[in-house]
């Protein structure tokens, strides 16, 4: 599935945001690997911030923490209609990826964001999304989910 519509010749400086990035969460969540990739390396839209907060029912200001995006910066690339960096996306994207995985593993999304919004004892009681910061906190969600898939306490 190409999520893609900017062409690969555009300069990243003029570039508009809604034009380069999957429409909804959902959809980022829904990429195959190469296109997350490829959409990373564009940037994503900011508007894909509150989306994110939407889909995952947390506070914009949560998925901005995860992601580490400032709120300023935010608006200024929204106002500006340029892309979110390439750090910034790529923390939103593995948000998309640890998601897409969860709901994978658990059989809808409804169920996908309940786990990853409730404290998970195999985790030190924490919520799974809270350990997204960084990759080695996701890679202890992932390693969880798998866990609790299979049946091990998770």
């Amino acid at each position: 599935m190409s999520v893609a519509l900017a062409s690969s010749t555009e300069q990243p400086a003029r570039r508009r945001a809604g034009r380069s990035s999957p429409k909804t969460f959902l959809a980022l969540v829904d990429s195959a690997l190469p296109d997350l990739a490829r959409e990373v390396g564009r940037g994503l839209s900011p508007r894909l911030v509150d989306d994110a907060a939407d889909f995952l029912r947390v506070s914009k200001a949560e998925i901005m923490a995860i992601t580490e995006v400032k709120p300023a910066s935010l608006s200024r690339w929204s106002r500006e209609g340029q892309p979110l960096p390439m750090g910034e996306s790529d923390r939103l994207a593995r948000v998309a990826r640890v998601t897409c995985l969860a709901r994978q593993l658990l059989g809808s999304a409804e169920d996908a964001v309940q786990w990853l919004n409730t404290p998970v004892p195999a985790l030190g009681n924490v919520r799974p999304l809270s350990l997204l910061t960084s990759d080695a906190g996701s890679r202890m969600v992932e390693d969880a989910l798998a866990r609790s898939a299979a049946g091990v306490l998770a």
